[in-house]
């Protein structure tokens, strides 16, 4: 285990290091396919469209045919669904609707907007332009194209995709089965009741929906007192049920926190503590070669930490490529002084955004305990070891909060 405290491109070093298990794979049915990571490409077997079909409701043509001052002869009508077989002679043409297979030399599609019909005939109010409203055979997917890598994570906009291709049904890899513990004699359940020290479990719900949220089973079993007999057996027994384990709080440097002593007993911690501000006490280990992530108890570290460094290494380990959060160049426009040595996150909010200019402001309380700074900030910009002066106008990397959780 290291000695000194982490910097965060070394934490990330040993994380995207730390060799993934694949879970089994198992195929599903694409309605469901949310968030979940493809265990092998996906190559299309058809071109999208299949057939040549209009963009509008109005008259296919022929390109050749096109021109200002003469009438077009009305010789049949296609709507979608419809197979029109018979192809066009000079300057005939077919009433048609949108998605409706064309006839097979016709080339544009005249809007019905800018055209006249009158006695089984039309004329077009302006000249049309070659090809314009007619989709293409494989215009959007080519058959045989890939679509998605293995390893890809399918979205909900990627449903549609896949099923205009014909998947009803991926194959995807198993959901990561996720077991978290929560940690300390004073947490309670929500209550507006407390008493003495007491103080609610906010950390529960943060890490429940972080997890959930990022495409894996959450499973909460409960809290850890502050008792060494309890915490090892409570990380003995559920070791072996889950693919990854994590807690929150105990794991400082306090006579009552027990966690990173048991875990080395148990098995071994690759690293403790970052030079990371919020989140010094983070630690990384492993007993029977499942990752232990512990979290420190503040609020704001588990929410920072966890959209940071260990969202990416879960998809990692779940089959996915390591991925870190998007972020944005930022102006500030306040004055701060920091320590060197550690990189820190400033919960900062959108000031005002001039054409392609983004100013920050800092939001007043930063306390890895201020839980009103997730919840009311729009973001987070990253302060670097080396600096230790920040001034209006220096720029740094903005993750707004829609790329965090």
């Amino acid at each position: 285990m290291n000695k000194k405290p982490l910097k965060k491109n070394e934490v990330i070093k040993i994380l995207k290091s730390f060799k993934s298990f694949f879970p089994e794979v198992e195929k599903i049915n694409i309605i469901k396919s949310n968030k979940r990571i493809l265990s092998k490409d996906i190559i299309s077997s058809i071109n999208v469209p299949p057939f040549k079909n209009s963009a509008v409701d109005g008259y296919a043509i022929r390109n050749l045919d096109i021109g200002f001052n003469h009438k077009f002869q009305i010789v049949g009508r296609a709507a979608a669904g419809d197979n029109f077989v018979n192809s066009l002679k000079k300057n005939e043409t077919v009433r048609i609707f949108t998605g409706a297979s064309m006839p097979n030399n016709a080339d544009t599609v005249v809007m019905q907007e800018n055209s006249i019909e009158e006695n089984n005939k039309v004329s077009f109010i302006k000249k049309p332009k070659e090809s314009e409203n007619c989709r293409l055979v494989g215009e959007d997917i080519l058959k045989n194209q890939i679509l998605f890598k293995k390893g890809s994570i399918i979205k909900s906009h990627n449903q549609s995709l896949l099923a205009s291709i014909g998947l009803g049904s991926i194959d995807v890899f198993r959901k990561l089965s996720i077991g978290f513990f929560t940690s300390g004699n004073e947490l309670e359940s929500p209550t507006i009741n407390l008493i003495g020290s007491q103080i609610n479990n906010s950390n529960k719900y943060a890490l429940n929906n972080l997890i959930e949220e990022s495409g894996f089973l959450a499973n909460d079993l409960g809290i850890l007192k502050d008792d060494v007999n309890q915490v090892k057996k409570s990380i003995l027994e559920s070791v072996n049920n889950f693919d990854v384990i994590i807690t929150t709080g105990g794991a400082s440097v306090g006579d009552e926190d027990y966690l990173i002593k048991v875990i080395e007993k148990l098995g071994n911690i690759i690293f403790w503590k970052t030079a990371i501000k919020p989140g010094r006490p983070l630690a990384f280990g492993l007993i029977n070669q499942k990752p232990i992530i512990c979290l420190p108890g503040n609020p704001v570290s588990v929410f920072l930490l966890f959209a940071m460094l260990i969202k990416p290494l879960l998809l990692k380990i779940a089959g996915a490529k390591w991925k870190e959060p998007n972020s944005i160049p930022a102006k500030i426009n306040f004055k701060m002084k920091k320590k060197t040595a550690r990189m820190e996150w400033l919960r900062v909010c959108i000031d005002r955004k001039i054409e392609k200019e983004l100013v920050v402001s800092i939001y007043p309380k930063q306390g890895s305990g201020i839980i009103s700074s997730i919840a009311f900030s729009d973001g987070i910009i990253e302060i670097p070891e080396n600096r230790s002066e920040l001034n209006p106008g220096d720029i740094f990397k903005f993750y707004p909060r829609d790329s965090l959780y």
